[in-house]
């Protein structure tokens, strides 16, 4: 019993020694340590364990807690929250966020790989009279994403197996527990029983392997880890790769789990070369030439690289056709691999690749679109802000409807970490409750939680916005009508006119209109009010803000019974009202109302002689055509005369 062996598992070994002994110089100590256990017994492992840096794991070994197999055990499989997630990748936050329907926050995975889905070619027969069942679909829980409960059940479960003495008991365990198996659970029970039937000189004991093979529980466990291999890391492949290959299973399995691990390391090296790929072409390329290698990380990657070189202005990157490549017949490819392997992403995978249709304006087909979904709401509860407000921006610019299973998911992990969210984060989810919010009576279910977490979140700390993002949060708010301190609206204003400069038209005047939603006659007469207003008089004479902006803010002024300057009021009709005669274009009615009833309500401003003729061309193409409704037209009769309009004139326009 002082001389026990340890097969030579290659890196599980090392890996495991390393964890154990905290990596570097402390973990190639215990890696002798291991190699060696004879030379050792095990208050002397314990005691150099403690000395290497691992106390904890020292004191459970000499107290007994730890049997002496199982201490000189690699785990097996190790994955979520034991050793961190393989697909972590890494994000690149534009500190922009999006300008209502088309910017975006940009995200970069990170040239991580998870583990690749077996595939290989028509197996040889099997050469075991064992007979195991082609594998079936099993529940693919594992730590990071599993309920609360469900990690519980799992835990013990794994302490169980690893504190098994003989394959036997192992069988037992999967015999009372198999339902509730995890994929680390899966793995390190076969691996488990591979090394209990394996002898001191690190032979296997076959006849003892023929009965344990051959029964029926056994095969129930393969083909639990076969259902579960998209989730394992590199230490379960190899880990699944040496018990197979101990207990001399049938061919096909042996080789596929080979092939498994010599498909993860091109995985791995494919995912550096699509990080590095400046080109969409030579992206393209690695899908025709190297399609049988993508697995789940390594597709979203390379649909979110094709997104950003395709959408976003470059140093050094020629600029390229997005409607040609998302005709192209790899990129065609490409979404197929997605659409195959989106049940096996994590929720970072997702945001990307949601991320890149969204910049893309893809046409995804409904299915897509709520499978992707489906599968943010379950990874949701180890899902990082920026992955949250990514996945629900980007299906708001997709106009996809959420379920309810999604919006509780992402409302209850909001509400856990929205201490963690930043500045891009806040407004890039606001932003799509906003969108909802106008599509649905009362908004989306669950906003008014996530709303309140989140605007008071950006209220404290306003400071780390930008002006921009001032000017989104601004508008959102107004949108989703949310309710504000004294001050809170003046604060978000004064920051966003610090620097107008930074804001595009879209923004400037949207700011606008959501004081005046949300305003009062103070922050009408506020300074920052007065230099937006001036900034988009200015752009206006320009024609750089559209006509329907310019409304709004005619509408706000009046709304706040603000008086522009002279020439801004001029500036801003001029531009709403363009083409009036005879222009290609006419203005949507309730452009046209909000500026009639804005300039009934401004004090001293009046109409030019110019202006209402155009008023009364636009108010007569819009009847003609059949696009004046009747409240709209009630609201044109009741502001004409104190826009100085001739009443009568604009009754026998409408009643034409």
């Amino acid at each position: 019993r002082s001389r026990l062996t340890v097969p030579a598992v290659g890196s599980s070994t090392v890996a495991a020694a390393r964890r154990v002994g905290g990596g570097g110089g402390e973990g190639r100590g215990t890696v002798r340590l291991l190699s060696h256990p004879h030379r050792w017994g095990v208050r002397g492992v314990a005691k150099t364990m403690k000395s290497v840096g691992a106390p904890s794991a020292a004191g459970r070994l000499a107290e007994g807690r730890w049997g002496r197999s199982r201490a000189l055990q690699p785990l097996g499989v190790v994955s979520g929250a034991l050793a961190g997630d393989e697909e972590q990748q890494r994000d690149e936050v534009s500190s922009a966020p999006p300008a209502l329907a088309t910017a975006a926050r940009e995200t970069e995975p990170e040239p991580a790989v998870a583990a690749a889905p077996v595939t290989s070619a028509k197996p040889a027969k099997p050469a075991q009279p064992a007979k195991l069942a082609k594998p079936a679909a099993q529940p693919q829980d594992v730590y990071m994403t599993a309920p609360r409960e469900a990690k519980k059940v799992q835990l013990k479960i794994q302490d169980a197996i690893l504190g098994a003495e003989d394959a036997n008991v192992v069988l037992g365990i999967v015999g009372d527990s198999g339902e509730h198996f995890s994929a680390i659970n899966s793995v390190t029970a076969v691996y488990r029983i591979a090394r209990g039937l394996t002898s001191r000189a690190g032979r296997l004991r076959r006849k003892e392997a023929a009965f344990v093979t051959a029964d029926p529980r056994f095969t129930r466990l393969i083909e639990m880890v076969e259902a579960s291999v998209p989730q394992l890391d590199k230490v379960g492949l190899e880990n699944r790769k040496w018990a197979y290959h101990k207990l001399v299973l049938p061919s096909e399995y042996r080789s596929k789990a080979a092939f498994s691990v010599r498909l993860l390391d091109r995985a791995k090296y494919l995912q550096g070369e699509l990080m590095d790929a400046t080109d969409v072409e030579d992206i393209l390329l690695m899908v025709e030439d190297q399609a049988e290698v993508f697995n789940k990380v390594n597709v979203s990657t390379a649909v979110h690289r094709v997104a950003r070189l395709a959408t976003t202005n470059m140093p050094g990157v020629g600029a390229v056709d997005a409607k040609a490549v998302m005709k192209d017949v790899r990129f065609v490819m490409l979404m197929t691999m997605v659409e195959k392997k989106v049940d096996e992403m994590a929720v970072v995978s997702v945001s990307n690749v949601l991320w890149a249709l969204a910049r893309l304006h893809y046409p995804a087909s409904a299915m897509l679109t709520d499978a992707l979904a489906a599968r943010a709401a379950h990874e949701c509860k180890s899902a990082e802000p920026r992955h949250l407000s990514t996945v629900m921006w980007a299906l708001a610019v997709l106009d996809h409807e959420p379920r309810s299973k999604l919006l509780a998911a992402v409302a209850e992990r909001t509400s856990d970490t929205a201490h963690n969210f930043r500045a891009p984060d806040i407004v890039n989810m606001l932003w799509a409750y906003a969108r909802w919010h106008r599509m649905a009576p009362g908004g989306a279910p669950g906003s008014a939680e996530v709303v309140a977490a989140l605007s008071s979140n950006a209220l404290a700390s306003l400071a780390s916005f930008t002006p921009y993002q001032c000017a989104n949060l601004a508008w959102s708010l107004a949108m989703l009508e949310a309710p504000l301190p004294p001050r809170a609206l003046g604060m978000i204003l004064d920051r966003a006119a610090s620097e107008p400069t930074q804001l595009d038209n879209t923004a400037l005047t949207h700011t606008l209109w959501a004081v005046g939603v949300k305003g009062t006659k103070m922050d009408g007469n506020s300074g920052s009010f007065q230099t937006l207003l001036a900034e988009s008089a200015k752009r206006a004479l320009a024609k750089k803000v559209g006509r329907t902006g310019a409304a709004g803010v005619i509408w706000a002024c009046g709304r706040l019974q603000v008086t522009p300057r002279p020439g801004d009021s001029d500036a801003l009709l001029s531009r709403l009202l363009d083409g009036g005669k005879g222009g290609a274009k006419a203005l949507e009615s309730q452009a046209l109302v909000h500026a009639v009833w804005g300039v009934c309500h401004m004090d001293g401003v009046q109409m030019s002689e110019a202006h209402r003729e155009s008023v009364l061309s636009h108010t007569r193409r819009l009847v003609k055509n059949g696009k004046m409704s009747e409240s709209h037209a009630e609201a044109l009769r009741m502001s004409a005369a104190g826009a100085g309009l001739d009443p009568q004139a604009m009754a026998e326009v409408l009643s034409s």
